[in-house]
């Protein structure tokens, strides 16, 4: 008995740890901003959120930034397709691309006159057993065009 609550406080102590260095999932403030930088999924990082792509992952995993810190670029918005919709929309290019055109659109005028904003669509593959395939509309971050321009 002793050795199987050694066990499970041992696991208890390493997610509270692991939690506490941002390795779970980020630290957000009470307006759901990021307060200090963690490294997780592309595709798990909200709207609004300033990030980094990690160097050799394969644009996989990023490092979620406060905004008003050094960052690469922007989640513009997000949203899930059902494997219907993905057919009805004639595949996952034409469905991602049509969702994130408006959000692109809107940036691209934002930032009008600091540069061509670098648009990227992020798709997660559904997971098997999952209903939903989960995309993301990243783009340049206009902050960091116009410190560049």
């Amino acid at each position: 008995m002793r050795a199987g609550f050694s066990t499970a406080a041992g696991a208890i102590l390493v997610v509270a740890l692991l939690s506490g260095c941002g390795i779970l999932e980020p630290t957000r403030n009470t307006e759901g901003g990021i307060t200090k930088p963690t490294v997780m999924p592309t595709i798990d990082a909200w709207v609004g959120d300033c990030f980094s792509f990690v160097d050799n992952s394969g644009l996989a995993y990023v490092t979620v930034l406060p905004c008003s810190t050094e960052h690469t670029h922007i989640v513009m918005g997000r949203g899930s397709f059902t494997d219907r919709r993905l057919e009805l929309a004639g595949g996952i290019d034409a469905a991602v691309g049509a969702a994130c055109e408006v959000i692109y659109t809107e940036f691209v005028a934002a930032v009008e006159g600091r540069g061509e904003p670098e648009t990227q669509s992020m798709v997660a593959r559904k997971a098997p057993g999952a209903t939903e395939t989960r995309y993301s509309c990243v783009a340049e971050d206009g902050a960091v065009l116009e410190a560049s321009g």
